[in-house]
């Protein structure tokens, strides 16, 4: 009987063994790395903005944003970060010292509405990003 149950359970396992998955891969020691679009990488690209009516207010923008990734105390792992985030957005990452932080932002729009899109599109990659306005 014995026998007959570790067979059971043998081949219980190898009919639900599948396909290795990335949270297998995780446990290898490798490392997971998303696909991002090449849409993501082309800050200056506006073949996905519709075409709106320009006005003084437009031509001009109403001010400059920028996207803020994260806010770190150390700085080690801001650096790292940075490297990390900029691999994965394609963007130039700053690392701005505001005591006690150091925060971790990249991107540039002239509108907030471009900026929240952008950070929308992001967050379907799982990164995480809200807008500032620097001026």
């Amino acid at each position: 009987m014995k026998k007959f149950i570790a067979a059971f359970c043998v081949s219980l396992s190898l009919v639900w063994a599948g396909d290795p998955t990335d949270m297998d891969s995780l446990f290898q020691g490798m490392e997971y790395k998303p696909e991002l679009s090449s849409a993501l990488r082309d800050t200056t690209s506006s073949q996905n903005m519709p075409a709106a009516k320009s006005s003084k207010k437009d031509a001009k923008g109403d001010g400059l944003y920028v996207l803020q990734f994260e806010a770190v105390a150390d700085f080690d792992a801001a650096q790292r970060r940075k490297a990390q985030l900029s691999a994965s957005t394609g963007y130039t990452i700053n690392v701005v010292y505001d005591a006690p932080f150091y925060k971790l932002r990249g991107g540039g729009w002239s509108s907030k509405k471009a900026a929240e899109d952008k950070a929308r599109e992001l967050s379907v990659y799982n990164i995480n990003a809200f807008v500032v306005k620097l001026r």
